[in-house]
Order: C-alpha cells, then structure tokens, then sequence
C-alpha cells in the first residue's frame, strides 16, 4: 500500500509553455476583469500565486489547502482553446477549495447523473454485490429522457459546468447514452466525464463520445493480467476490455486528431498482486493517465463498524447526485438513498441543493455531530 500512495503522491513540472501562457492570461483577466465578481478576481489571484509555483500534482490531494494543478486540469487546458481556460480553472478552483470553507453555492457546481442503477460486473469491492440493493427492483432502472433533459438543462442555466455520467451502475447499457453526451454537448457545458467499465463500448459509442467532446472518459479496472482483472471485476474478460481500449485509442488517433478527450485507467488497490508501476507501464501506451487508489469500505456502507469521524465532509458542499429516478443524494457511499435530500422530479435543482435536508446534514457535520447519520457514520473518508 505504501507503493500505491507513494506514488498517487507524485509530483511533476508544468510545462512551460502552459504555465507562461495561463500566466498572461491570468495576468490579462485580472487588469481587465470586465463583469467579474469579487469573487472570481479573488480567485484569479490566487490561480496567478499557483501558475507562478510550476507544479501538478497526479492526484487532488483531499486534506491539502492550496489549490494545485492537477494531471487532470493540465490535460483539459492542453486539449482546449484558451479563450476557455479562465473560466475552466475558476470553476475547477471553486469547486475543490470552496467545500473546505464550506461554502454553500447557489447551484451545485457538479453534478453526478446515473443513467442507470443497472451494472453487467459484480467486482468486489463494489456495492453491486449487496443483493439486498440489486434484487431490489425498486432500485433498479433507467434514466427517461425527460428527467435527463430536465436535470442538464437546470445546470446550464444555473452556470454549473461539470457532469459526470455515472454512479452507481454502468452508464453505457442507457440505450441512449450516445445522445445523452451530445445533449450535453448541445448545451454548451465544458467538462463532461465518464466512468465506465469499457466492456460495452463499440465503434459507434466510441464516436457517440469523441464527437460530442468529452473532457474524460475513465476506464474502471485494476490489473495488466486475465487473471489478476477476472478475480477482482468478476463477469468481465480482461481480453474484450483491453480490445475496446485498444479501438478506442485507435478510433480518437485517427478520426480525431485534435480530440479534446483524455483517457484515463482508474483502479481499485484490493488484491496484493496489483503492481501501481505495472498498471503504469502497460496502461500508458493505451492512455493519458493512470491511478490506482487504496480501497475503501464501501460495498456494504450500513454495516461498517462506526468511524465516528469528527471532521466535514467536502461533498457536501461540492456535488450532488441524481440518481436514474430523480432520488437526489449528497453521496454515492449512500447506495441506499437512506440521506436523500429531495427528487429532481418534483423539485428544482436549486431548491433541493439549499433544501431543508441538505441544510441540516450540513449543520451536523459543521457541528462536529455527523456521527448521527447513517451511514456519515460508518464512512471512513
């Protein structure tokens, strides 16, 4: 484990050419901040601090109070046009260090939209091997379109710029999902990600998600051998999935020359067979980055032992997830929905982020007391 975080930890050199350019437009935006707010040129001060200092990190470190660039923002700003890159890392700066302030937004700034609860593996650090969740039908579906409109719409109106299609299920079984990520697309959100388990792609989704210019697509899994991938993400095969990475790598080459879409593998570190500088090795040919991080307990959240943990929990102040239904919860560790704070639904976004629940879930953490909630309690984050 000390491998893994050592290098999760990792540092490097911005390039120079990224780092002199955001400097002057930096430098640019803050003498001439037009229809700015206070905010945002406090912001663009402290970007100007970070820019000056020339390092990324691999990783979002969680604890850390000085906003650092990250593998993650360097490969967007590398990908899109600078006109974009202002606004791209204020956004990416309120939305890690304002939740450690606990900084309530009027909207969320990112959103995590399920478009089903439905998953194909059963791997075994997950919360699909809970068969009180996935028997249960009521937990069980699809997304509607209306729903889906309904929610991205809100957050283009409402300036949130980041979604990511995925939660508790595998994304790409939505029959829809192609036109999902160009509706997305369509209304002008500028960081769109993906996670999913690579086993469901083919030729068309692949275009379905260069063409409609998604910022991420992460691959979930763990391993470099058939062996070592099979006992850990069970039901898939290593061979198909390394395939579909493989085309899609070809795919973006190809047809894509100038693709904004950066790929990355993201593993889980839950077998001592795992090798970080293996993944490392044989990944990159195939994608821009790779991570593996300790596990934690999560696949069945209720019936942790009690953390008891003191501090605040960020996400409450950074994210919210709409589940296939219009269940809206602050937190996937909560697959059972026990926290929900309201159903897009019936209810706004809006209305829903400074709801009744949300405020009083906020309160408790704030007030040292987040050991009353199910399973706040039992998280080991």
């Amino acid at each position: 484990m000390v491998n893994i975080l050592q290098f999760l930890s990792e540092d490097f050199t911005q390039p120079s050419r990224v780092n002199e350019r955001l400097g002057q437009l930096l430098a640019s935006e803050i003498q001439n901040p037009g229809s700015k707010s206070s905010e945002d040129i406090g912001v663009l001060n402290d970007l100007k601090n970070v820019v000056s200092q020339s390092q990324v990190s691999s990783a979002v470190q969680a604890e850390s109070k000085q906003f650092r660039m990250t593998l993650q923002e360097l490969h967007w700003l590398e990908k899109h046009d600078e006109s974009s890159w202002v606004d791209y890392l204020i956004h990416r700066y309120k939305f890690r260090m304002f939740p450690q302030s606990q900084k309530v937004s009027d909207f969320p700034s990112y959103l995590l939209i399920e478009p089903t609860s439905v998953c194909n593996l059963r791997c075994v650090m997950c919360f699909q091997i809970d068969e009180t969740f996935t028997r249960d039908k009521s937990a069980m579906g699809l997304m509607s379109w209306e729903l889906f409109t309904s929610v991205v719409d809100q957050a283009a109106d409402n300036g949130c710029q980041a979604i990511t299609m995925a939660s508790r299920g595998e994304p790409t079984l939505h029959k829809r999902f192609g036109e999902m990520l160009h509706y997305i697309k369509l209304k002008g959100l500028f960081d769109t990600k993906i996670n999913t388990n690579a086993t469901r792609l083919n030729e068309k989704l692949i275009h379905d998600i260069l063409s409609s210019e998604v910022s991420n697509v992460t691959f979930s899994l763990d391993a470099t051998t058939a062996e070592s991938y099979e006992k850990i993400r069970v039901g898939g095969k290593f061979d198909e999935v390394l395939s579909n990475i493989k085309m899609f790598n070809r795919i973006r080459a190809t047809d894509y020359l100038n693709s904004v879409t950066t790929t990355r593998i993201s593993g889980v570190a839950v077998d001592p067979d795992q090798n970080p500088a293996e993944m490392q090795s044989f990944w990159s040919e195939f994608v821009d980055e790779v991570t593996i991080v300790p596990n934690i307990q999560r696949w069945d959240s209720y019936n942790n032992p009690r953390f008891n943990r003191k501090e605040v929990c960020n996400i409450l102040y950074s994210r919210m997830y709409v589940w296939w239904d219009g269940t809206c919860n602050p937190c996937d560790f909560d697959y059972k929905s026990l926290l929900q704070v309201g159903n897009a639904n019936e209810q706004s976004i809006a209305d829903i982020w400074k709801g009744e629940r949300y405020t009083r879930y906020r309160k408790l953490h704030e007030n040292m007391r987040r050991s009353e909630l199910n399973p706040c309690d039992r998280c080991p984050l």
